[in-house]
């Protein structure tokens, strides 16, 4: 019975954390952001007629704009269209015997996107919440080639389904995918990817300082956008951990934060000292293997969340524009408790 007990208050301290405090739940049912529609280039492209490739790279250009040759140059390396190789690479690719299960298998899984576009719909209508003034992107699904999970190129945000087969695929297994990642690569996890990568974008790194304390709030209030944008969501699929390791992090809040400050490492720019809390991997190599990768984020994540807390006067796009660390963390009184 005790150990039963002891594991809801965890699952309940949990569910608090997730929901980044009460000033996030916001009414956003007056917000139009129109019909969210996803443009299906993994279709366009594996439906061509393969001996009209450049016909109908001409119609998917008009479609998509310049992100269809952002997708050619940078996603998919097939060199540039005025290549006079493009549409033999273009038939290599879309005739290739795995890349053509894979887009089976992804139409299989994703046979419609509704499900998607709901929740990118209250994603939109979240951000135009707190951001008013800027533009929402583009949504198109691709074949990125398993090179990536989400691309914004032109205003486009761009879903490689490839890369969301289920952490069974046996197309991560041939690729020596580690299980960390994997773990990680369902449905589940393309809206967090999506906010997360379409917030680096919008709010590139702009603190005064490259210290490690810098880097970690930066990253922590990126963090808070999805607190703010993925309302609903688990923190573990925010930050991609295993409930074990944030069960960890809660557990072990207060000695992580004395670590650092013990060891001197928060005003540090030593790149080969921030890598080691920042970097991905099956864990954080200065504490135990049941520890996170990246736990240098997470502990940013909470002293954002506390400042949020703590200063109920400043917005979300205040928070953005805030470029002194070492303030932030001041005005946040972050104590984790023993």
């Amino acid at each position: 019975m005790k150990n039963y007990m002891a594991f809801a208050v965890a699952v309940l301290a949990l569910f608090f954390a997730s929901c980044g405090g009460n000033r996030l739940n916001v009414d956003v049912s007056d917000i139009n952001v129109g019909d969210v529609k996803i443009n299906r280039l993994e279709q366009d492209v594996f439906m061509m007629d393969t001996s009209q490739i450049l016909a109908a790279t001409e119609k998917l250009q008009t479609k998509y704009g310049h992100f269809y040759s952002g997708y050619i140059s940078g996603v998919i390396n097939n060199g540039v269209l005025t290549d006079s190789s493009y549409s033999f690479r273009m038939k290599q690719f879309i005739n290739d015997k795995d890349m053509r299960e894979a887009y089976a298998d992804c139409q299989k899984i994703y046979p419609d996107l509704n499900f998607l576009e709901d929740e990118l719909t209250g994603i939109f209508k979240h951000f135009k919440f707190y951001f008013p003034e800027k533009n929402l992107p583009k949504i198109a699904t691709m074949m990125s080639g398993f090179n990536y999970p989400v691309v914004l190129i032109d205003s486009t945000l761009a879903i490689g389904l490839d890369m969301y087969l289920g952490s069974k695929s046996k197309f991560y297994q041939m690729l020596a995918m580690p299980h960390y990642k994997s773990l990680f690569m369902n449905k589940e996890t393309i809206a967090p990817d999506a906010v997360r990568i379409w917030m680096l974008s919008e709010f590139s790194y702009h603190m005064d300082k490259s210290d490690f304390l810098s880097e970690i709030i930066y990253i922590g209030k990126i963090l808070y956008l999805d607190d703010a944008l993925l309302t609903g969501v688990h923190d573990s699929l925010k930050v991609q951990y295993t409930q074990k390791q944030m069960m960890y992090c809660m557990q072990n809040e207060f000695n992580i934060w004395s670590y650092f400050v013990s060891q001197k490492l928060l005003y540090t720019t030593n790149q080969a000292e921030i890598i080691k809390y920042t970097s991905e991997g099956p864990f954080t190599s200065a504490f135990s293997k049941e520890s996170p990768p990246r736990i240098g984020y997470w502990i940013g994540w909470q002293i954002v969340r506390q400042y949020m807390k703590n200063n109920p006067e400043i917005t979300v796009e205040q928070l953005m524009q805030e470029k002194d660390a070492q303030q932030l963390l001041a005005k946040s009184k972050y104590k984790p408790r023993k």
